[in-house]
C-alpha cells in the first residue's frame, strides 16, 4: 500500500478476498511502525495514529472486504515512512477440544515519495561462511527479488530468489552458505522496480 502525499491523499484501500474458506472468519486490523535492526530483522511498534474502516470485520466464504486505511493527522516526514498493517484473526473458538489455527497476515504501508534505489554491497567473511551486506543509501525502501554471485571466470556460483525489503538507510545480511569466494566476484541484484540487474564488483 502506498500514500505518496498524505496531505492530499487522505487514505488508501486494500481488498481482502476469501477463497476456499468453508466458514466465516473475524479479523481485527492493527498498525505497527516498521523499522529494521542491523541484520535486517523487522522491528514493529504498535501505532494508533492510523485508522481503519472497518477495524473489525467478518470475512465470509467466497467474499470480499474493502478496508480503508488512513491517518488521524497527516504525518510530517523528512523521508519515507514505513508501517506494517496486520490482519489478526480473532474468530471465537467454537470447540475447546479441537485444535484451532488462527490466520494472520501483514501488508507493508509506505508513506512519502519513492526515490530511485541507491544500493551498496560488501562481502565479509564469517566463521564458516561469507556474508553479503546490502546497504540502502536511498531515502525510500527497496525490495530485493533475486541475487546472483558470479566468479572471475563468469561462472554463476549461486542464484537465489529473494523477497526481502531493505528500508531507507538500513543494511541487511545475506549469508552465503556452502562455499567461499576467492578473488574478484560480481554480485547481481534485481529489485522489484527494476527490469535490469544492478551489478557490483567486489573482492572475495
Amino acid at each position: 500500500m502506498y500514500l505518496k502525499d498524505p496531505t492530499r491523499q487522505k487514505s488508501t484501500t486494500v481488498v481482502v478476498e476469501s477463497t476456499g474458506l468453508s466458514t466465516s472468519k473475524l479479523f481485527e486490523v492493527l498498525a505497527f511502525k516498521w523499522s529494521q535492526d542491523n541484520k535486517g530483522e523487522d522491528i514493529l511498534i504498535e501505532d494508533e495514529s492510523i485508522l481503519f474502516n472497518p477495524k473489525i470485520f467478518e470475512l465470509k466464504p467466497e467474499s470480499k472486504q474493502l478496508v480503508r486505511v488512513g491517518f488521524t493527522q497527516p504525518p510530517v516526514l523528512a523521508t519515507e515512512g514505513t508501517w506494517r498493517v496486520i490482519f489478526k484473526e480473532v474468530t471465537p473458538v467454537a470447540e475447546n477440544t479441537a485444535i484451532n489455527f488462527l490466520f494472520n497476515f501483514s501488508l507493508p504501508l509506505f508513506v512519502g515519495p519513492q526515490a530511485d534505489p541507491k544500493l551498496s554491497v560488501n562481502l565479509k567473511k564469517a566463521d564458516v561462511s561469507q556474508i553479503i551486506y546490502v546497504e540502502n543509501k536511498g531515502s525510500s525502501h527497496v525490495k530485493l527479488t533475486e541475487l546472483q554471485v558470479i566468479d572471475a571466470k563468469g561462472i554463476t556460483m549461486t542464484k537465489m530468489a529473494l523477497s526481502q525489503y531493505v528500508l531507507g538507510g538500513n543494511t541487511i545480511e545475506i549469508p552465503l552458505e556452502g562455499f567461499k569466494t576467492n578473488g574478484e566476484i560480481k554480485i547481481k541484484i534485481k529489485t522489484e522496480d527494476d527490469e535490469k540487474y544492478l551489478e557490483f564488483m567486489i573482492k572475495g
